[in-house]
């Protein structure tokens, strides 16, 4: 079940919260740190899998891909502990799973070993910390929830910085096992960060929605944002396995193809700061802002495709907004986070039996630039149905002139999936005090 707890009070925080609420942040700007900084160093695991067990790139890729899989997938299917528990109890249960698939990778004799450590567990633990740290902060904040949601999500980007050149030091000095055992102690910080996600005393309504609700899928622009999601997760997954597998295949140290991946996480943090910064009075649209940055993300692999890329994982939510409507916001994230983690689960392996074929990474990456691309392709011509309708609409109605003049009001913007009815989004247009607070994925 998806949660969309619906919040009867003042459009303020609680007095006794006021001064919690920031701790709250800060702790769920760490959890998203450590657990982004761990995932998306997958690139490094991979060399460092591939050394020590002898595999192929195919049968090693499993490892990342089962990892990002569980990881995005238990986020949606555990969200029961999360509406029964809260946001604490489920992030301190993924801080000791995570811990403890990491502790026992450490004992892996074979590749099928970290397929259910590494993988499995851990990616549970994860999934299980990830969404729920970002709905603690939503419960705290109704004025200011933006600001501070751009905030915690910089920790992704802060954490794809520091952790492959952390793992690179860790294993040159400890081993990969002694890395493992202190990326372990690292992830059981999430029980702290966990603890700190204390309930805010709200009194609150909560009406259940059923996870495969079909309503989002009878509109063709969000089975669009679908497929858009899925090329662009099996892209970027084949960009953050191999690409410094890739620079090594190329001549280039190890100690520098790691650096490769923390200029991603530059980029990507100074994305998201940028475009949180821009979002709230940015004169395009959600969609076409992320279309944006789907086509420029294939300009570069490195600084380019980090900087563009951060803004996706960042309004993800806010285009879910725009196309279904804040009563389905849960729903629609639901939908796109599993096409996400089809793309996650596939596109490692399938690349790993491209790169057997060909024995040449360039194709691999012409894979992964073309899935990217086509991302943008999908929700372009997706966008431009869109738009084409709305002004025959308007013309037809002699709404012409008020449309244009208004587009810019996110206020009052019909969602997609009252454009057929005439309904406004009655939670942004009218001036009562109810707010709809909704879980959604933070990575």
């Amino acid at each position: 079940m998806f949660i969309v707890t619906t919040v009867h009070s003042s459009p303020t925080m609680a007095p006794k919260d006021g001064c919690w609420c920031w701790a709250v942040v800060v702790a769920t700007f760490f959890t998203q740190f450590i657990i982004c900084g761990i995932t998306y160093s997958l690139g490094v695991f991979h060399v460092i899998f591939k050394d020590m067990f002898n595999q192929s790139h195919f049968d090693t890729s499993w490892v990342g891909s089962i990892l990002l899989y569980v990881t995005a997938l238990s986020s949606i299917m555990l969200r029961f502990v999360t509406s029964r528990w809260g946001p604490r109890v489920s992030v301190m249960a993924g801080g000791i799973l995570s811990a403890t698939g990491l502790y026992l990778s450490r004992f892996a004799q074979d590749m099928f070993h970290l397929y259910l450590t590494f993988g499995l567990l851990t990616g549970l633990g994860f999934g299980l910390a990830c969404s729920p740290s970002i709905v603690a902060v939503e419960r705290y904040f109704i004025h200011g929830r933006f600001r501070a949601l751009s905030a915690v999500l910089a920790g992704v980007g802060a954490g794809i910085i520091t952790f492959p050149m952390l793992i690179r030091y860790l294993v040159d000095y400890f081993a990969w096992r002694g890395a493992m055992l202190i990326l372990s102690g690292i992830a059981l910080n999430l029980c702290v960060c966990g603890a700190i996600m204390k309930p805010t005393g709200h009194e609150r309504e909560m009406k259940l929605m059923p996870m495969l609700s079909c309503v989002p899928l009878q509109h063709p622009l969000f089975i669009g944002m679908c497929f858009a999601n899925m090329f662009w997760s099996f892209g970027s997954t084949i960009v953050y396995m191999y690409l410094p597998s890739y620079a090594m295949a190329e001549g280039t140290p190890f100690e520098t193809s790691v650096f490769l991946m923390s200029c991603v996480g530059i980029a990507s943090f100074a994305s998201r700061i940028m475009f949180a910064v821009m979002g709230p009075s940015s004169t395009l649209d959600d969609v076409t802002s992320t279309v944006c940055s789907f086509g420029l993300g294939v300009v570069g692999y490195t600084i380019l495709f980090g900087f563009y890329s951060g803004f996706w994982t960042t309004f993800l939510s806010q285009v879910s907004r725009e196309l279904l409507g804040p009563e389905y916001i849960a729903v629609g994230n639901g939908y796109l986070s599993f096409m996400v983690a089809i793309g996650a689960l596939t596109g490692g392996p399938l690349a790993g039996l491209l790169w057997q074929h060909e024995n040449d990474f360039k194709y691999v990456f012409y894979l992964a630039g073309a899935c990217l691309l086509w991302s943008s392709v999908v929700m372009i011509l997706f966008k431009l149905k869109r738009c084409r309708a709305r002004i025959e609409a308007s013309g037809s109605s002699g709404d012409k002139e008020h449309l244009l003049n208004g587009s810019h009001s996110k206020e009052h913007k019909v969602p997609l999936m009252h454009e057929g009815s005439g309904k406004e989004d009655h939670t942004s247009a009218t001036g009562n005090d109810t707010s709809v607070w909704v879980q959604h994925e933070g990575v």
